[in-house]
């Protein structure tokens, strides 16, 4: 049997909704499913097999759907947009959800209520389960569909998101607080019901995690290389974004795909990236051994090998025994990043480099009284961040373009 855990963590929900789009696509269909917060409700819709409405609440959300909030004050206060003309705005906001105890949750509760489907969940062969936390009794609680009372699936559903800055309401007598104070990744719950082979879909929140270290349980684990944002960031913007991430993540792990940011299909060599990287010229490697405050003495072949991409595995932040392999698809990651190159798209190796240097040589070609400026000074670059450094180099690189795919 094959499981699907989903992790709390707010507004980076919509992450998850990209996931789904990818499962869907290669026809991928889970036994059962686990979550807490946000990775209950988005598994509640998985289980309906609801996801065009999935995906529309997600594509187009807006902070009043999740809080009683105006979307203008929301954005003041979370885009930190404080000034003289809209200052008492706020603290009259900030008043009102002081004096209520927490921010209103109604919105959140009705959308619930108006797309879940309890019935089609029971009646469902999928098992479903989620974790909340009841303050009343002091005890977590891990509950699968059939423990739930009949017809408070939705409540229960609520209480597994409330949040400590969201204003409390009682179910059954009790209060309850998010499920991610007790395990943010439920993976443990399918365990437990013999599923052996669980896809976790990461969100990177906070929250406790329970160890699952079980030498019989194989983990596939999808998750973000990039920031998803702040769990209240409702803004469609982001949602929009992070859908695509959650997508394009969920293809490289099933597809084998490489890179950090990027979307990489290759089975390129490590001989090849070699030769690939031994064809940076002599003048590219003088300027980044006079950049990196290297010695001009030694031979170039010999910087570039012992000096130069040592260098480059730290600034890419890959482990010291990378291989060649690594640092080239680094390479090629960093010319399409400083070149604006569309990271949402499946590329192999030599189309993500061959777009970088045409977007370069346009942008040369546009301005062409301009040139790369002068280099900060080494003393001075040395202190600044490793991606600074990264920086400099792809633009020599660009400057001095010889690398080729043969």
């Amino acid at each position: 049997m094959l499981g699907l855990t989903l992790e709390g963590g707010g507004a980076k929900g919509a992450y998850q909704i990209g996931a789904w789009q990818a499962f869907k696509e290669m026809n991928l269909e889970f036994q059962g499913i686990t979550g807490t917060s946000v990775g209950a409700l988005n598994g509640a819709l998985m289980v309906q097999e609801d996801f065009e409405i999935a995906y529309k609440i997600w594509n187009d959300i807006a902070p009043h759907m999740v809080m009683d909030i105006d979307d203008r004050i929301y954005e003041m206060l979370s885009g930190n947009q404080l000034n003289a003309s809209n200052i008492h705005i706020i603290f009259e906001e900030i008043r009102k959800i002081v004096k209520g105890f927490g921010l209103d949750t109604k919105p959140l509760e009705k959308l619930i209520k108006q797309t879940l489907k309890e019935e089609k969940i029971r009646k469902s062969k999928t098992d479903f389960g989620f974790v909340t936390v009841s303050l009343t009794d002091f005890k977590p609680m891990e509950i699968f569909k059939e423990e739930i009372p009949s017809a408070k699936m939705a409540d229960y559903l609520m209480a597994s998101s409330y949040l400590p800055i969201f204003k409390s309401k009682k179910l059954d007598g009790k209060n309850f607080l998010d499920g991610s104070f007790y395990n943010n990744l439920p993976i443990d719950m399918l365990y437990h019901k013999g599923y052996k082979e669980i896809v976790a879909v990461r969100l990177l929140s906070r929250g406790r995690i329970k160890k699952t270290d079980y030498p019989d349980l194989k983990v596939i684990c999808i998750q973000p290389n990039q920031d998803l944002g702040n769990i209240m960031d409702f803004t469609k913007k982001r949602a929009q974004r992070n859908i695509r991430l959650g997508y394009f993540d969920t293809i490289k792990v099933f597809k084998g795909l490489k890179g950090k940011n990027y979307y990489i299909e290759t089975n390129i060599q490590e001989e090849e990236a070699l030769k690939f990287l031994m064809n940076i010229n002599e003048e590219a490697i003088r300027e980044l051994a006079e950049l990196y405050s290297l010695s001009p003495s030694k031979a170039s072949n010999r910087l570039l090998l012992e000096d130069i991409i040592p260098r480059w595995v730290s600034f890419m932040g890959l482990e010291e025994n990378a291989s060649y392999k690594d640092v080239m698809i680094g390479l090629v990651e960093g010319l399409g990043h400083y070149n604006q190159i569309d990271p949402f798209h499946i590329y192999t190796l030599s189309e993500l480099f061959k777009k970088s240097m045409e977007a370069y040589k346009k942008s040369q070609r546009n301005n062409k009284n301009s040139n790369m400026g002068l280099l900060i000074k080494a003393e001075f670059l040395l202190k600044l961040k490793k991606e600074k450094l990264l920086e400099e180099t792809i633009k020599i690189l660009c400057k001095h373009h010889k690398m080729r795919f043969d």
